[in-house]
């Protein structure tokens, strides 16, 4: 605990467990000790504060009825709809959009996995507009493109979370030391999933998670569901302590 508070982050002393053990080993002391120490340290993983039902509310408000740009508008209403990393609406493509089905479909940069996703209508109406109003003329097949020329592929995940840093402002929703970007509408729509009786192995498939494990981090952000699974406190019997 004194190397952790002096010299060294929680989150770094995984990195410096091969030597632990190293020094461990060189006295016969000290060698059972080596038993003792984990093979991985669990990563540190923050518990944050999402978008609440009324916010959502007020974004979708937003995005309906105030004037601003269709491709932000479209690429807001994919991220808070579908909890999509950044890195994956950047790389949609034209080809990624089944309009016949009503679905779209991608590889996940991060898991290399296929994931379908269903076109509500709302997102499917925002594509459109964008792609027949808004779009500059472009053989890209990248939906999202710059605003200026040469019109190239929005490609920055900087750009995005600006994109949806200034939406969620314009909404008039207060950041309260909140994150930006697609990180809070990952975590946001996984928690609203939730609250709304969504099973946890359905957030998780939808969220393209390879590990299905991972979708547990979500419900920390849902203090109702948390009330629920924690143990009641023993009553204390009559004449106790008497």
């Amino acid at each position: 605990m004194l190397v952790c508070k002096e010299h060294y982050q929680p989150t770094s002393l995984g990195a410096h467990l091969p030597g632990l053990k190293l020094l461990l080993s060189m006295q016969k002391d000290t060698v059972c000790f080596i038993n003792e120490l984990p093979e991985h340290l669990p990563k540190k993983r923050d518990i944050l504060e999402v978008y609440s039902d009324e916010e959502y509310d007020k974004i979708h408000n937003f995005l309906e009825n105030e004037d601003c740009s269709l491709r932000n508008k479209a690429i807001s209403l994919i991220a808070f709809e579908t909890g999509l990393r950044v890195v994956d609406i950047c790389n949609l493509t034209l080809k990624n959009i089944d309009w016949d089905q009503d679905c779209f479909h991608i590889i996940q940069e991060k898991t290399g996995r296929m994931l379908l996703l269903p076109l509500s209508k709302s997102v499917g109406n925002a594509l459109i507009e964008y792609l027949l109003s808004e779009r500059p003329q472009s053989n890209s097949e990248y939906v999202f493109l710059c605003d200026n020329a040469p019109f190239s592929p929005i490609r920055s995940h900087t750009g995005c979370r600006k994109i949806l840093e200034h939406i969620v402002s314009d909404a008039g929703i207060e950041k309260n030391g909140r994150i930006s970007g697609t990180r809070i509408t990952r975590h946001s729509t996984a928690s609203r999933m939730l609250r709304h009786g969504v099973p946890l192995s359905v957030i998780s498939e939808t969220l393209g998670h390879g590990n299905p494990n991972s979708v547990m981090i979500y419900l920390t952000t849902d203090d109702v569901t948390l009330a629920v699974c924690t143990l009641p406190l023993p009553r204390e019997e009559a004449g106790h302590g008497e």
